[in-house]
Order: structure tokens, then sequence, then C-alpha cells
């Protein structure tokens, strides 16, 4: 228990060192730091937190304690503080293995929002079609536990579908709830176009970047290609006369983003750049923890071709590949995802912990 402290304390120690610095009028005053000390403050509450009610219950333990060994102690004294031990001894054990499990899932990415992209892949109009499903079961995940989800661009299908769509996701603890989707959605069932009954597989692709400020990317005006173009519609069809469509290129690294979501260039614009600031720092992570060996892979890279879960219609089976377990697929559909986020923790806390062991840590 003494190493779970002493890992609260700096934690404790930390987050006390940026709320007085959030008030230091230099800091305030600067947009980019006082953004940057804020969620480095907001993923070290929980700690902080974990902390203090733990020496405040060590405390209480030890009075108690002392009272049971202290000869001027009358027997009324001792029996209450014996009553009180009970309570509290369990109490300190539970809070020092919860604290243990967030350390041990510590994500520096906790505090942030998140960009959430969802396209049809293989399967032609069945795959857009599950995509849009897809994204409304996220959004009505949203609308279960009060998060916002916002719409930063969309490109429908000739069906009705969703060929791709990206969106902003907000709110407390977004990030936790929202990593495990990155990778392949497979869908097996009978399409609303197939005539004879046939169960069609196909599969639409997630991925979940961390929302960056500007003060983590840093990105040079000529390292940009912008381009403005017309937006347009299923098929190809014009939906506005302007140039109002936002294309970046980001030179080093090719990564390209393309955003029509409104009728202004400008807004499209700063959308596109949320959207690539997301894309560089999810770059720069990776290529960080390749280099520490560090076992990120565990909640998934975001792949196009990594299969993590199997939506089975016909079975009424929802199966999550990494946590090997199955959930019903209606309930998934309905946006009630939290049982499987709840395995999905578990498995990753396992996957850690062999890490650990695996590393000799």
């Amino acid at each position: 228990m003494a190493t779970v402290l002493d890992m609260l304390k700096k934690r404790a120690d930390r987050f006390a060192e940026l709320s007085k610095a959030i008030e230091d009028p230099a800091v305030y005053s600067n947009n980019k730091l006082f953004a940057a000390y804020q969620r480095e403050r907001g993923s070290l509450r929980e700690q902080a937190e974990m902390f203090a009610q733990m020496m405040k219950l060590g405390e209480s333990i030890r009075g108690d304690e002392a009272i049971l060994v202290d000869k001027a102690a009358d027997s009324d004294m001792k029996t209450l503080a014996e009553e009180e031990l009970k309570e509290l001894r369990p109490q300190l054990d539970k809070l020092t293995q919860e604290a243990e499990d967030t350390l041990l899932m510590e994500d520096s990415n906790n505090s942030r929002n998140c960009i959430l992209e969802v396209r049809g892949a293989e399967g032609g109009d069945e795959a857009t079609l599950f995509a849009r499903e897809l994204m409304e079961a996220y959004a009505r995940f949203c609308a279960l536990h009060k998060f916002k989800f916002n719409m930063m661009d969309e490109v429908e299908s000739e069906v009705g579908g969703l060929k791709s769509g990206v969106y902003s996701i907000e709110g407390d603890g977004v990030w936790k709830h929202f990593k495990y989707e990155s990778g392949g959605h497979r869908v097996q069932r009978v399409p609303a176009t197939e005539t004879q009954g046939r169960v069609h597989t196909s599969l639409a692709t997630v991925v979940v970047l961390p929302e960056v400020e500007e003060v983590d990317v840093e990105i040079k005006e000529s390292d940009l290609d912008i381009k403005a173009a017309r937006s347009g519609g299923p098929g190809g069809q014009n939906v506005n006369k302007t140039n109002s469509r936002c294309q970046i290129r980001h030179l080093p690294t090719g990564i390209f983003v393309d955003c029509q979501a409104t009728p202004s260039f400008h807004k499209n614009k700063d959308e596109a750049m949320r959207i690539l600031r997301a894309k560089l720092f999810e770059l720069e992570q990776e290529r960080i923890d390749k280099e520490r060996k560090e076992a990120r892979s565990v909640v998934g890279t975001g792949k196009r071709g990594e299969k993590i879960r199997t939506y089975n219609f016909p079975q009424a089976r929802c199966t999550d590949h990494r946590a090997n377990e199955n959930f019903n697929v209606e309930t998934i559909m309905e946006g009630r995802l939290d049982d499987m986020i709840a395995a999905l923790r578990k498995w990753e806390r396992d996957e850690r912990l062999k890490q650990m062991a695996k590393e000799g840590k």
C-alpha cells in the first residue's frame, strides 16, 4: 500500500501545483498554457481525491488503533474503536484496490474529448447502412451519458447510408468510454436490399482519436496544402455552388482531411484542422510508444483491418473478440454499451498486468 500511496502523493502534489498555477495571471492570460494546465489537472483530479480519502481513512484507523493500546482508555471507548475499525479497514482496502486499478489503467488522454470517425468499408451499400446505424448507436450512448455528440463532417451514400462521418464527442470520461471502439466492426445479417433472404457479411470501420489543442501539436503553415472545392452529395451531385469544401493535406506525413459539413469554407477549415491535429497527435503517440516499447496496442491501433467485433443479427449476438464475450446485439445497437465497456476495461487491465509481468516490472 505504501507504493500506491507514494504514487498517488506525487499526482496529488502535481494536482495542487497546477491548481495554484492556473490562478497565476501569467498563466490564465496565456490561452494555450492555461488549456494545457487545465487538461493535465483534470487528468489528475481522481487520483488526488483518492489520495485525500486514503489519508483521511488512514488517520482515522491509526487513531482507533491508538485507543485500543491506550491503557487510560475506558472499555466503552475501546469498544467504539473496535466497531469503527471493522468499517474503516474494509473501506481502506477497497479504496486501495480502486487506486491500484486507477494507476494501472492510467492514460494521459483520459481527460480529453475525442473525435470519432465511422466509415462504410467492405460490403457496398449494406456497409454504409450499418455504418450509419453504428454511428446512431454511439449517439444514443452519448445521450444516455449526457455527452455532447456533434457532427463535424458527413458523406452520405446513395441509399442513405454513411460513406464516412466525423464527429466530436465532449464530456467527462469520454476517452475512457470510446477508446475501445477503434477497428473493424463486422456485421452479419440479411440486408434490406436482399431479395432471397441470404445473410451477408459487411464491414464498417471506426477510428477514435483524442482531441487535442493547438498547444499539443505544432503545425507549420508551410507544411499544409489547403484547397477549396465545391461540396458534393451522393453520386457527386453538387449541393452548393460555392467553394466551401476544405481539403487539407499535411505534406510531411501525407495525412489528408476533407471537410464539407457547413456552407462556410472557414468553418470547414477550422473543423478540418481539429481533425488534422488529432491525427498528427495520434501518429506522434504511436511513434513514442513504439520507441518505449509500451503496450499501447492493448486498446487497438484503429487499423482498418483489425476486426474487433462481430454483430450477428440472426443469432442476436454481438461478440467482442478482445474481451471474448457475447452481448445482445439489439441492446448494443440501442446504445447500451456499459456492460461491454466494463468487460473491455477488465480485459485491458489483465493485458497490462501480463505486459508488466513480461517486462519484469
